[in-house]
């Protein structure tokens, strides 16, 4: 296993780990095969290294999720192609109190932002959403815990509907 498939692997159960959307009438039912592919447009700098693409992967949505117990709507993106990675999960907590995330970039060079509270946080910025009909634009301003950048902007054509994970 190469350490890029590897690094994926980590992100995609840490990420999958912190996904514990609830399971109510409005949530829906796993879909043959998992999420279903939508294109996704990558314009990011990530420590100083251009990170673009435009290739199929997953964006989700879940109007009722939790993390570490709080009540939050939930996005995620997921997309490899060329031995690169990204992966993002933006929490919006309903109680009001700010927005959360986890990014990772996996490349030449492997980066990782988390500001999940409750979590353990490592570096800082933010993520914020444009939402464009059935999809959305991610804008990303991000520091590493080491100082490196992560800027630019992540693209989904479409959100499908995020699968249970777990609950409360």
């Amino acid at each position: 296993m190469s350490r890029h498939q590897s690094r994926f692997l980590f992100c995609l159960a840490l990420s999958l780990s912190l996904s514990l959307a609830m399971a109510d009438a409005r949530q829906a039912r796993r879909p043959a095969g998992g999420p279903q592919p939508v294109l996704i447009t990558v314009a990011l700098k990530a420590g100083g290294e251009a990170v673009s693409s435009t290739a199929a992967g997953s964006c989700t949505h879940a109007a009722d999720a939790a993390i570490y117990n709080v009540m939050s709507e939930m996005w995620t993106v997921r997309q490899e192609e060329g031995g690169r990675g990204v992966q993002v999960t933006l929490w919006r907590p309903k109680n009001g109190s700010g927005d959360m995330f986890t990014l990772s970039v996996n490349g030449k060079k492997d980066l990782q932002v988390s500001t999940v509270k409750g979590g353990t946080p490592s570096g800082s910025g933010s993520v914020k959403l444009d939402r464009a009909a059935k999809g959305g634009t991610f804008a990303i301003d991000a520091k590493t815990a080491t100082g490196e950048a992560i800027t630019g902007t992540i693209q989904c054509t479409a959100f499908t509907p995020a699968i249970a994970e777990g609950g409360l």
